[in-house]
Formats: C-alpha cells, structure tokens, sequence
C-alpha cells in the first residue's frame, strides 16, 4: 500500500486540481485568440469605397462586391 501523510495527500488533491485547471485556461486562451486572429484576418475594407465584408478564400487582392476593385489584405503600407 501507498503510504502518504496527511500534507501530501491534500497536497495532491489540491495541487493537482489547480494544475489541470491552469493548463486548461492557458490552452483555451490560445485557441480563444487564434480564433480572433482568424476572424479578424478575414475581414477587408476596401479602399475605394469603404464597404467592409467578409472574404474567406486565400487570394492576396481579394475583389470588394461593392465597387469590384482589388484590394490588399492588411495594413495599408502606403505612404500617404
């Protein structure tokens, strides 16, 4: 038989509990903000006309239904 003092036991039925819910937290934290970033790299304005949408393919100048000009993924790089 396993023999434990009354320290180590409660050690392992408190320790281990905060440990699992800890790792869960940090794993679900992760997943919450590379779902943000998925989401938030879908979306694009378009420069021209201003209409945001949603576009889920993986073009680099995805056409806005709006004005149906190209238009670039991201920050504008342009320097005015």
């Amino acid at each position: 038989m396993i023999e434990l003092t009354m320290e180590e036991f409660m050690l392992w039925v408190i320790g281990v509990p905060i440990l699992v819910i800890g790792f869960y937290g940090i794993i679900a934290g992760l997943k919450r903000r590379a779902a943000i970033r998925t989401a938030q790299s879908q979306i694009v304005c378009c420069r021209v006309c201003g209409h945001l949408y949603r576009d889920r393919s993986r073009e680099r100048s995805p056409q806005c239904p709006g004005c149906g000009r190209a238009n670039h993924r991201g920050e504008s790089r342009r320097l005015g």
